[in-house]
């Protein structure tokens, strides 16, 4: 809503010279009378229950109070100001928002201005003279919305800054954290102070797979803002970094439904780059991903390409036996391998699989069949599960 200039509301609305020159005269009383002023606006104040955080002190409050009575006072009595004085409403904006005072506490006090000059302008004159108060509200609204106006819009724009700044600083202590080859104690102590996380803490880790960035970046905006969550570009993917003590939410929970990597318990923050840089490497065997994985879900498909290098016949030898199969039982065949696998019983596999135990134990045999590889044995249990995890293998799954 535009607010007109005072000296256009006086001028919209004529008013008798008489009733101008008692309004210049009470002006004048009240600046001369400022300090008052000021203590009735602290008093008023502390009545109210604003600023009782000790964000800002008293000494602060007396100081900008004065200055803002003062700029008030002199617009409406239209006298010449400094660049100084002008710049009142941005000085008190920017101080505000630097002590981190509420905004809506910040606009609550410069209302109190209107109470307290009105009471004050009330008080300094007669019965009489009561019309010319009233006549000249519209300007003392006026000015002072003007002013609340121009204390918002500076308190707003520091507070962009200083988010911008912020983010600024946290992403160069991480960029230091995870792509310094070695840092010394004193060099990762500085870090953690400046991300404001403890050195020796306990952090959860979680690397976001390449197709699903944009969407987890988007989703964690809030998060990522605030600091709850620490965020930086690591690879083709987007590392996550959250401290596990008075953290609301597991960062698990957070990225659930995101492709990537997940470690629960990083112990100090020395060791994250490491374990950022370990589940790098691990989705980069992954071209695509179901959902966030466990490190225990993920090391089978690197090392089965390392296998793959070093046993020729690995894994071709053992898929041929599955591509025989029919597709609809090489599907079942290999649900029941991958739940027995992660359970090692046929009770609990029959379970989740919702079959009766005779037919688990009919598909381990299949899959023995196809493979060569017995699942029960431990040895070649490890084989299967690498088996499964190799391009070839996920290809059948």
């Amino acid at each position: 809503m535009h607010n007109p200039d005072p000296r256009n509301a006086q001028s919209v609305q004529p008013i008798c010279p008489a009733s101008a020159a008692i309004w210049q005269a009470l002006l004048q009383r009240v600046a001369d009378d400022i300090d008052q002023v000021v203590e009735d606006f602290l008093a008023e104040l502390r009545g109210s229950n604003l600023y009782e955080d000790g964000l800002v002190e008293h000494a602060d409050l007396r100081h900008t109070a004065h200055e803002t009575f003062r700029y008030l006072l002199d617009e409406m009595l239209q006298k010449p100001m400094s660049a100084h004085q002008r710049g009142a409403a941005k000085r008190l904006g920017q101080r505000r928002a630097d002590q981190r005072v509420q905004l809506e506490d910040l606009m609550a006090a410069i209302r109190m201005d209107f109470i307290v000059l009105w009471r004050r302008m009330r008080h300094m004159l007669s019965t009489d003279e009561m019309p010319v108060l009233v006549d000249h509200t519209e300007v003392l609204l006026t000015v002072i919305e003007r002013y609340i106006r121009d204390v918002q819009l500076e308190f707003i724009a520091e507070t962009a800054r200083m988010a911008r700044d912020a983010r600024l600083a946290t992403q160069r202590h991480l960029a230091r954290l995870l792509n310094t080859a070695e840092l010394s104690l004193a060099a990762t102590e500085h870090i953690a102070q400046g991300l404001n996380v403890p050195v020796n803490g306990h952090f959860e880790v979680v690397v976001i797979h390449e197709t699903s960035v944009l969407d987890a970046q988007e989703a964690l905006a809030d998060p990522l803002a605030t600091g709850q969550l620490l965020g930086y570009p690591f690879g083709s993917g987007y590392s996550l970094i959250q401290v596990v003590e008075g953290a609301p939410t597991r960062l698990s929970e957070l990225c659930a439904g995101y492709a990537g990597g997940y470690l629960p318990q990083v112990m100090g923050l020395a060791q994250v780059p490491s374990g950022v840089a370990s589940l790098s490497s691990l989705l980069e065997q992954h071209s695509e991903l179901p959902g966030l994985q466990r490190v225990d879900q993920l090391w089978p498909a690197a090392v089965a390409t390392a296998l793959s290098d070093l046993l020729p016949d690995f894994p071709g030898r053992y898929v041929a036996g599955l591509q025989e199969l029919p597709a609809t039982e090489r599907a079942d065949v290999i649900e029941a391998i991958y739940s027995f696998l992660g359970t090692g019983s046929v009770k609990d596999t029959a379970e989740a699989i919702g079959r009766h135990r005779n037919t688990v134990i009919n598909r381990l045999r299949t899959f023995d069949v196809a493979t060569g590889l017995d699942v029960r044995i431990p040895r070649q249990a490890v084989l299967a599960t690498l088996l499964l995890a190799s391009p070839a293998g996920r290809m059948h799954k």
